[in-house]
């Protein structure tokens, strides 16, 4: 039977998977397009610590902002799979974990990351993630209505830093290959994915109270 707010649901899973195709998209390019210079946020998070300006503290970002958004997407898509079977649902709480697992720090750093400047947020951030999905997963439909208020949080908490980061990252991104750089396909299509993500989940949390 279809009822507006089974196809919200479907629409917000949708929305998430295209978020996570965005995320692994270029976020950086250059016209014409250049391999070289076209990174996603993953390799941008790498990137930032080779940058002359952030190693010499004029430019103060935070590199974990890059992050958010995949970190987001880990816990939403579980959550977004609560309607789904069993089976269905425990796919969707790997291939989160697994997500939250690329932002953990690589080998042999994460061996000590848990206590090291620099490594520790992330290794944590990431183990928390990892660990969200899987009670997300767990609670499905007994998350009750805020079921419906947790994309909404994932999703804007992760927007907004994500793209205020990136941009001010531009200018030094310029500097570093001479070249005009600007934001990639992928920077949109993840940012908007999100942004969507939280509308619909706003529209179905306050307005749409069952189906």
């Amino acid at each position: 039977m279809f009822t507006i707010g089974a196809w919200i649901d479907r629409s917000l899973l949708a929305l998430s998977m295209m978020a996570v195709v965005g995320y692994f998209g270029p976020w950086v390019a250059r016209q014409p397009v250049s391999a070289a210079l076209s990174w996603n946020a993953y390799d941008l998070f790498d990137l930032l610590r080779l940058l002359p300006e952030v190693q010499s503290g004029a430019l103060v970002v935070n590199p974990q902002a890059l992050q958010l958004p995949l970190l987001a997407l880990a816990v939403l898509l579980p959550a977004l799979a609560y309607r789904a079977p069993a089976l269905v649902r425990v796919g969707a709480a790997v291939i989160g974990s697994g997500l939250a697992t690329l932002t953990l720090p690589p080998y042999p750093e994460i061996l000590t990351a848990w206590r090291t400047p620099g490594w520790r947020v992330p290794f944590w951030w990431g183990v928390g993630a990892v660990l969200c999905t899987w009670i997300v997963g767990w609670a499905g439909v007994r998350l009750g209505k805020s079921r419906h208020w947790l994309p909404i949080a994932a999703a804007e908490l992760a927007v907004f830093p994500a793209a205020v980061t990136l941009f001010r990252l531009m200018p030094a991104l310029r500097e570093l290959h001479a070249a005009h750089v600007r934001p990639g396909w992928g920077f949109w299509v993840c940012i908007t994915g999100l942004g969507l993500v939280g509308v619909l989940a706003g529209l179905r949390a306050c307005v749409i109270t069952d189906g």
